[in-house]
């Protein structure tokens, strides 16, 4: 579990996140998570999901952001709010290449959210770095069928990835393979 105040940083996606409040502050109810997404934190570095069982309250504090909701691209700016639902097919991004995107977001009920951005930017963090054992498909297949409760990719077809990822992450598994991958805080400059 994460400390208060903890930050990750994903390098792939450009974007930051220190818990403001964690699953054991909140008996599990939530956790809130401010986000900085760089100019650089486009479209393109991330995937439309889905959370299955949570709700997710995203409130930009200051830029600009785009997003897909369903289908329908939005742009929110600081003072407004998006309520994610449960199954809520999104995907979000800084829509400015002048400054940067901060927002809080706020995941009802938390389960295992800590970890799974935890094991989200450590993986990111690898595959960045281009280690000589960084995480490859089966692994992100594992970590992916780990947290199927908390994060489902989604667009064309859903189903077919779902499936495809279920076999790559039983393969992982025999493999040896684990949902976690090794977080190391980044100094600034690799950042």
């Amino acid at each position: 579990m994460l400390s208060r105040e903890e930050q990750l940083f994903n390098p792939l996606t450009k974007k930051s996140f220190t818990f403001l409040r964690s699953t054991k502050d909140t008996d599990g109810e939530y956790v809130r998570i401010k986000c900085i997404a760089d100019i650089e934190s486009s479209r393109k570095n991330g995937f439309v999901h889905i959370h299955p069982a949570q709700t997710e309250i995203i409130t930009v504090t200051s830029g600009s952001m785009m997003t897909i909701v369903n289908g329908k691209k939005i742009r929110y700016n600081a003072g407004e709010m998006l309520v994610i639902k449960p199954g809520d097919a999104h995907q979000w991004w800084n829509a400015s290449s002048r400054e940067q995107l901060h927002l809080i977001t706020e995941v009802r009920p938390a389960l295992q959210t800590e970890q799974l951005y935890k094991a989200a930017c450590a993986l990111a963090q690898a595959r960045h770095a281009e280690a000589h054992d960084a995480p490859d498909l089966l692994h992100l297949a594992v970590m992916l069928d780990h947290y199927a409760d908390h994060y489902v990719i989604a667009g064309r077809w859903t189903l077919v990835k779902k499936a495809g990822f279920k076999i790559l992450a039983a393969i992982g598994r025999l493999k040896g393979y684990t949902p976690d991958w090794n977080y190391k805080l980044l100094p600034e400059s690799a950042r």
